[in-house]
């Protein structure tokens, strides 16, 4: 695996540890005090304190120091070995050559303890309080050392064991104080608020995250690794009819249709989402499966009828705006032509081949001009109005109007209807669907007493049902599967656009017309949604 520079990590760290930036520091200030001390040693005229006891050793120890400054240098911008080998590695190294140049300058009594003190204060900033009392335990065991191997070599008078004890002390209080009273005032001031805040806004956007899944238009379920459903929205219950359904839950349990979808989507990533019916709810459903870091998945989930339905309405759109301009085209010369039809049949000059003929010519101008006018009517279905019917009302009325303008003798249009029946569609719209399947039936039934029958009744609590049927000759099996297709038509007058136009008509009030197979005459379901439909 390919491993980001140490240098660019933004993983989150405790404050009390090294890093690499702090060895940068660290480098530059003993870089400071090597070139310190050697202007000290070699540029100050007079100096007797410095190499006073060994001026061999005091400069061994300086360029050996220098050297090792130097390697942790380059070290460090190689970034090896790791932060923390080289951040103790260098500490010890600075004790050493710290103790050996306080003793080629004469001990405790050079005046170089400070630089010990300044290097376990550095140190107990960026470690934990145990090892800032190791490293004063190491500083003062070397230093008494030191003191002890001169008193052995140069006599009592060379020693000070009063300055290396309080030397010492000294080191070990500066470990504690920088470890314990300090970082707890500044954990109290400054971390424990920022840890406080950075908690609430954790918990705030994770309140906010949910609240914008909880209100998406579409569903989204969560799986963890083991395909359990940890998360859900409430339009993915609604979508999956799981309202009341506790969670965590295996996905095959809460929704085997999707699962099944999920597999096959592993099995075959390149093949595609497929749109699938929830047998529970009779939904159509188009999933989207996203994976996760964690070895879950997210689910999306959206009502695949609302999103043909929505292409559909842009693709008429479109078909629309093209089939008006050509229709207000074609019906300008079409009125010349039937008009002089018109005229050619009024002249006295006229036979009696010449009359037949001007019939047939105006016949079909009438026959293009219904034409036009349902593409016109393709083109101005999007004008909509959607009311709340009273489906008893409205088939009344419906009934009333078709049997004194369109029904001719012999034939009868019956209606029955469950009390109290709503839905939700645009009343001119219901006419006209209503309209055109009753005058098919009498125009494919003209040598038959045509006998209608218009049932209402409540399907579902969501679905309005309208069945309408007839005692004529029905309709082919074949015909019955090419019914809804434009310019498709089984009469020798029709044009093929009627039911198109109705079905189409249905589903932008987001309801649904079939022909159901009838053992005599034809019959049309009508199904109509509610307003809960309609808002969804």
């Amino acid at each position: 695996m390919h491993e980001s520079n140490p240098k660019t990590q933004t993983k989150l760290r405790s404050p009390y540890t090294p890093d690499w930036p702090v060895m940068r520091l660290m480098n530059s200030y003993r870089l400071v005090v090597v070139f310190a001390l050697a202007a000290v040693y070699y540029l100050v005229w007079g100096q007797q304190s410095l190499g006073q006891r060994s001026a061999g050793l005091f400069e061994f120890t300086l360029f050996a120091y220098c050297a090792l400054v130097l390697v942790s240098i380059y070290l460090e911008r190689r970034c090896w070995p790791s932060v923390n080998t080289l951040f103790y590695l260098q500490n010890y190294l600075d004790i050493l050559c710290i103790v050996s140049l306080m003793y080629a300058s004469g001990g405790v009594q050079s005046g170089l303890g400070p630089l010990l003190l300044i290097n376990i204060a550095l140190l107990s900033q960026l470690t934990t309080t145990r090892h800032a009392l190791l490293f004063a335990a190491i500083a003062t065991s070397t230093v008494l050392s030191a003191e002890m191997f001169a008193g052995l070599l140069y006599g009592r008078w060379a020693t000070a064991f009063e300055k290396t004890a309080l030397l010492g002390m000294l080191l070990f209080s500066v470990a504690w104080l920088v470890t314990v009273p300090l970082r707890r005032l500044l954990d109290r001031q400054v971390t424990q608020p920022t840890k406080n805040r950075a908690a609430l806004d954790a918990q705030e956007i994770a309140t906010l995250n949910e609240e914008i899944i909880r209100e998406l238009d579409s569903g989204v379920l969560v799986l963890n690794a083991q395909n359990q459903v940890v998360m859900i929205n409430d339009m993915a219950r609604t979508l999956l009819g799981t309202e009341f359904t506790e969670l965590p839950i295996h996905l095959g349990r809460l929704c085997p249709e999707l699962m099944e979808n999920l597999e096959h989507s592993i099995m075959r990533p390149n093949s595609g989402v497929q749109a699938f019916n929830v047998a529970s709810t009779n939904q159509d459903i188009l999933p989207k499966f996203t994976p996760l870091s964690t070895g879950g998945a997210l689910i999306r989930i959206d009502d695949h009828s609302a999103i043909r339905q929505q292409f559909q309405q842009l693709k008429m759109a479109s078909l629309g705006r093209l089939s008006a301009s050509i229709a207000h085209e074609i019906r300008n010369p079409l009125s010349a032509i039937s008009h002089a039809t018109q005229l050619l049949q009024e002249s006295e000059t006229k036979d009696t081949v010449d009359q037949q003929l001007l019939a047939i010519a105006h016949k079909n101008t009438d026959r293009i001009n219904r034409i036009i006018e349902d593409i016109l009517q393709l083109s101005n279905r999007q004008k909509i109005r959607r009311d709340t019917l009273d489906i008893s009302h409205a088939l009344k009325d419906f009934c009333h109007r078709f049997e004194g303008e369109s029904l001719r003798p012999g034939s009868s249009i019956e209606m029955n209807v469950d009390p109290g029946l709503v839905a939700v569609f645009d009343p001119h719209h219901l006419d006209q669907v209503l309209w055109n399947v009753c005058s098919n039936a009498l125009h494919h039934n003209k040598t038959i007493d045509i006998a209608i029958q218009i049932n209402a009744f409540q399907e579902s609590p969501n679905h309005t049902i309208i069945d309408i049927t007839d005692n004529g000759r029905g309709i082919a099996d074949l015909d019955r599967q090419k019914l809804f297709e434009p310019f498709y038509s089984t009469h020798h007058e029709g044009c093929g656009l009627g039911l198109y136009i109705i079905r189409e008509l249905c589903e932008l009030n987001k309801a649904e017309i079939h022909c159901v197979d009838s053992k005599e005459g034809a019959h049309f379901r009508i199904t109509l949604a509610k307003a809960q439909q309609m808002a969804a």
